[in-house]
This record gives structure tokens, C-alpha cells and sequence, in this order.
């Protein structure tokens, strides 16, 4: 039977209990026992308090037994740095491990130190609304924006949730932390003749870059998914793709091939055949390229490569990219911007979200949804318009009532 003592009310309104159980006999025949400090999320009242101390009280009382009570008392930093051994580098991408590992040199510096059992819902707003401050952003000298901060807080709940999971604590602080509002953002994409420009302008350049580009245009494919794609990925009898691979870079890994992003990331693409003219005509520079080098031309396989056939830097086609559209004088877009482009010319184009959600890879059709609202905003109000075209046939005229009377309505 567990014992639960009643603390008292801190300065941040939450109720404190300190909860003790059995943990069975020592071999000197003394009990022994286990202790926790159990503190409410803000907010919540005395009586609902002591009821959920007593829930926490059995959950605690059966991890005692279950032998998998650990130390509350370890840092931070420690068990965040076990949390990546044990689970982030064994279970998400090695992209994804690697901007955490980045982002906790910030979290670490805020809350490192504290011990898991003393970090309160309060320090993290603490530290939350030190982001927002001038000077954080590396890049551009002023703030983080709420979006960024979201990520950081992202990462300190998936470690403090793990934390409660494996026992350490009994309930997740960030739970109930105070987020900033996101600021309402829409993608970059360009419309429909500022495409047409970019295609017309992209001739006058190199055949690597102007490629890729336009076939990045034509499938809407994530810059990792468009240098991962393999000349075996592409059906040219049925004009299909199939995305499997991805070609990413870190500064600690290098360049290295991976999965896609999620399950739903895997998957065929149907693409025009104006597309597969142009990987056509691409395969026969590359063939010609392949020739050339002999012994010295890298088989990766990939579809789109450097001039040995190696692989492409993700970086180089962004910075390319970026210097391409400077001296366009196109609207000021990124590389994941053609992505976005050609999804809103599906949308503009009444091609159903569902379609548009899957060919994108998408996990939810609410994703695809959220990321287009403004596009999706535009083709609902010209579909409101559809029905106008028949304006001129409808007339006013006597409609019957109940009575069997003639109604005039107003013109």
C-alpha cells in the first residue's frame, strides 16, 4: 500500500505529494522503500490533484515491482544523451539525429543541468521566451520565429515523454508548456506564367541544372527524393517513377543515401510524357558522359549526377538554384518552392487533394491541406463562379405556396 503525504501548494499554484511504496526486504529483514515526488500540472485544483497523486501512486507502486524505477535524480544532459543512443539513433533518420543532436547544444546550455525530477512546466517557458529574444537567430542576428521555437520544444517532449516511459519521472513537464503563436506563413511557389518564364529561361543554361530543375518542376519531388532517383526507379513504358531513395547530406555523415521520409514517401509517380522526353534526352548526354570517362566515370546509378557520375551535393543544387533565380528577375523562391509550384497548379487545376496528397507522399491528406489552404482558398472561390455562367437563363417567375397560390418573387 502506497503512502501518500500532501506537501502543500507552491508559488506556481501546483500541488506537491511525496508518495512512498514498498520495495520488499533487505537481507538485514528491514523494509525497504522507494520514494517519488509527484507535483501537479498548473492550474489543476486540490481535490483533482490528490486524486491523480493516488492514480500516480499506483502506477508508481507497479513499477516498483516491476523493477523499472530509475534515478529521477540524473541530469539532463545525461539521460538526453542516452535518449539519442538508445532510441533517436536507432529509430529515426539519420538527418533527423543529427539536427537534434544540434539543437540540444542550445537546450543543454538552458537546462543541462537541472536533474530530470527538479525541471517544472515554469523553466521551460523560461527558456521558450529566451528564444524569442534579438540575437538568437545565427543567421539573421534577430529572433528565433515561433515555428523554430516549436521544434525546440518538440524535442524536449519527446525526450521528457521518454523519460516518464522508461520511469524516471512521473509525468511529462512539457506537457503544459506556453508556446508561441504561429505566425500564419504560406509557401512560396510561383504561378502558372511565372513557370512558364522559368522554363523558357532554363534553355540558356547548362544541360545538369536545366534538368533537373524542369523535372523537379513536372514531378514536385522533395530535393532528396530527386537526387536518390535511380535510372532503375523509372518505368519509360508506362512513364512512371517509383521514389525509394534518397540522397542527403550532413556535416557530420557527409553525403549518404536513406529512406524517404515516411512510408507513404514510398511510392510510383505518373508522370507526363513531356517528363520523360526530357530524362530521355538527359540519359543520352549522360550515356555520352559515361563514354567519355571510362574507368573514371562513379556508377552511383542515380539518375541525376556530377559530371564523373557521382553523387550530387544537395547543397550545390540549392546554391545554384538560388543564384539562378537572382538573376531571373523571377519572384525570390527556393528549390522546395518548384515542389510547392507544382502542387498548386494541380490544386488551381481541380485535381482532387487526395491525388494531389498521394503524389506528393504525403502521411495525411490534412497536411497536403494545411500547406495549400490559400491555394485551395483561390480554386474554391473560382469554383463559386462556375455557377454564374447560367446567370443570364435564370428569371424571376411565379413559384406556387403551400396554398396553391402564385408567389411573385422580386426581380
Amino acid at each position: 500500500m502506497a503512502q501518500i503525504t500532501y506537501k502543500g501548494m507552491d508559488r506556481n499554484g501546483q500541488h506537491t505529494f511525496s508518495i512512498r511504496v514498498s520495495d520488499g526486504y533487505g537481507a538485514d529483514g528491514r523494509q525497504r522503500k522507494k520514494s517519488l515526488t509527484w507535483t501537479s500540472p498548473p492550474g489543476m485544483g486540490e481535490s483533482k490533484a490528490r486524486k491523480e497523486a493516488e492514480k500516480e501512486a499506483v502506477r508508481f507502486g507497479d513499477a516498483v515491482k516491476a523493477g523499472t524505477v530509475f534515478d529521477s535524480r540524473v541530469k539532463f544532459e545525461d539521460f538526453a544523451a542516452r535518449w539519442l543512443d538508445e532510441y533517436a539513433k536507432i529509430q529515426l533518420k539519420t538527418k533527423t539525429w543529427t539536427e537534434y543532436e544540434k539543437q540540444l547544444v542550445r537546450i543543454n546550455q538552458a537546462i543541462g543541468h537541472k536533474k530530470l525530477k527538479d525541471i517544472r512546466t515554469p523553466h521551460l517557458n523560461t527558456f521558450y521566451k529566451n528564444l524569442q529574444e534579438d540575437g538568437l537567430n545565427r543567421h539573421t542576428g534577430g529572433k528565433l520565429s515561433p515555428s523554430t521555437v516549436r521544434i525546440y520544444h518538440r524535442l524536449i517532449s519527446s525526450i521528457l515523454g521518454k523519460a516518464v516511459k522508461w520511469g524516471y519521472i512521473p509525468y511529462n513537464p512539457a506537457a503544459n508548456a506556453e508556446l508561441p503563436k504561429l505566425e500564419r506563413k504560406e509557401a512560396a511557389y510561383l504561378d502558372e506564367a511565372d513557370a512558364r518564364q522559368l522554363l523558357r529561361l532554363l534553355h540558356k543554361e547548362p544541360v545538369l541544372w536545366r534538368t533537373l530543375v524542369t523535372f523537379d518542376l513536372l514531378s514536385g519531388l522533395r530535393r532528396g527524393e530527386l537526387l536518390g532517383l535511380r535510372w532503375q526507379d523509372c518505368d519509360f513504358d508506362h512513364e512512371t517513377i517509383r521514389i525509394v531513395e534518397t540522397v542527403n547530406y550532413t556535416t557530420t555523415h557527409g553525403i549518404f543515401t536513406d529512406k524517404p521520409k515516411n512510408h507513404t514517401s514510398i511510392r510510383p509517380i505518373k508522370l507526363s510524357r513531356s517528363a520523360f522526353a526530357l530524362l530521355r534526352e538527359y540519359k543520352a548526354y549522360q550515356d555520352g558522359q559515361r563514354i567519355r570517362l571510362g574507368d573514371y566515370w562513379k556508377g552511383t546509378g542515380r539518375v541525376f549526377t556530377a559530371e564523373d557520375g557521382g553523387h550530387i551535393h544537395p547543397d550545390s543544387l540549392t546554391r545554384w538554384f538560388a543564384t539562378f533565380i537572382k538573376r531571373s528577375g523571377l519572384p525570390k523562391v527556393s528549390v522546395h518552392s518548384l515542389r510547392h509550384t507544382y502542387a498548386s497548379l494541380m490544386i488551381a487545376d481541380g485535381i482532387p487533394l487526395v491525388v494531389v496528397s498521394r503524389r506528393l507522399g504525403h502521411a495525411q491528406v490534412s497536411t497536403t491541406s494545411n500547406i495549400y489552404s490559400h491555394v485551395i482558398q483561390d480554386a474554391d472561390e473560382k469554383a463559386a463562379q462556375v455557377s454564374e455562367r447560367f446567370a443570364d437563363d435564370i428569371t424571376p417567375g411565379p413559384v406556387k405556396g403551400k396554398s396553391g397560390k402564385h408567389i411573385t418573387l422580386a426581380s
